[in-house]
C-alpha cells in the first residue's frame, strides 16, 4: 500500500529550527523557543494514542443535551483542574449506551490535560483493540508480545480504558482484563474507563457489567472510579446521521 507523502515540517523563524534564541544579540545565553512547548505538546498528544477521530475533543465542544451530560462534562472539568491530584485519587466510569458522549469525554480529558501543560504519562486504549493484538501477538514472532503491550499500561500515570467489556467474557480475556485492572489498583494508578453495560440494565435480558468483566474486576472498579451515570441519553450518532 502506497504511504501518502506529507510536507516536511516547517522551519521555526525564530530559532531557525534550533530550538534555542539567544537572549540579546551580544549574548552567548539563551532560551529555549516557544515552538518547544509546541514540538513537547504534541509529542505527548502522539505517544497518547488518542485515535484519530476523537483528536478533536474538547469540554468546551461537548454537547449538553441533558441534565446527565451537564452533569458528567462537570465531573470531567472537576477531574482535569484536580489532576495530578485528581478526586479522591480515583479515576472515572462513564457508563452509558453507544453514541452518548463518554469517549469525547475520556479522550477530552486527557487533551486538556496535555494542553494545560500538567505532568503525567497519559495513554487512551481501546479494550477491544488491545485484546486482538495481544491475541496476534501468539500467532507471530515478529509482533510485539503481551508484556510489552501492556507495558504502557501498567506504567501510565492516567490511563483510559475505552470500550470496557465490549469483547466476549472468555477466561482469557476476564484475565485480561483482570491482570491490567488489578495491578492499576494495587499501584493506585488513576484510570478512567467507559463501558456500554450497566450494573442494572433497563432489560433483563441485557448483561450487566460484572458479567462482562468479572466479580472482582467489578469490585475493584469501586474504589477505583468515581461513576457517571449516561442513562437515557440518545445516541448521538443517530440523531445527527447524514
Amino acid at each position: 500500500m502506497m504511504r501518502a507523502v506529507t510536507a516536511p515540517p516547517e522551519t521555526c523563524p525564530r530559532c531557525n529550527g534550533s530550538g534555542w534564541v539567544p537572549l540579546s544579540a551580544e549574548s552567548l545565553r539563551v532560551e529555549a523557543c516557544e515552538c518547544q512547548g509546541d514540538l513537547r505538546r504534541n509529542q505527548r498528544i502522539a505517544s497518547a494514542c488518542i485515535p484519530k477521530r476523537y483528536s478533536h475533543c474538547t469540554l468546551g465542544a461537548f454537547r449538553e443535551l441533558s441534565t446527565s451530560l451537564r452533569t458528567a462534562k462537570r465531573r470531567v472539568e472537576e477531574f482535569v483542574d484536580a489532576w495530578p491530584a485528581t478526586l479522591d485519587g480515583k479515576g472515572l466510569l462513564l457508563v452509558g449506551p453507544p453514541g452518548c458522549g463518554k469517549t469525547h469525554l475520556a479522550a477530552a480529558a486527557l487533551l486538556e490535560i496535555i494542553n494545560a501543560g500538567k505532568p503525567g504519562r497519559l495513554v487512551f486504549s481501546n479494550f477491544s483493540d488491545l485484546i486482538q493484538q495481544i491475541q496476534a501477538s501468539f500467532d507471530a514472532e515478529h509482533l510485539p508480545g503481551k508484556g510489552e503491550l501492556l507495558a504502557p499500561l501498567m506504567d501510565a500515570d492516567l490511563l483510559v480504558i475505552d470500550e470496557l467489556g465490549s469483547q466476549k467474557p472468555t477466561p482469557w480475556v476476564q484475565d485480561i482484563v483482570y491482570y491490567i485492572i488489578n495491578t492499576r489498583y494495587s499501584d493506585a494508578r488513576t484510570t478512567i474507563f467507559t463501558t456500554n453495560y450497566f450494573d442494572s440494565p433497563a432489560e433483563s435480558t441485557l448483561p450487566t457489567l460484572q458479567e462482562r468483566i468479572g466479580q472482582q474486576v467489578r469490585s475493584r472498579l469501586y474504589e477505583m472510579a468515581w461513576k457517571l451515570d449516561f442513562s437515557n441519553v440518545e445516541d448521538y450518532r443517530k440523531k445527527h446521521k447524514w
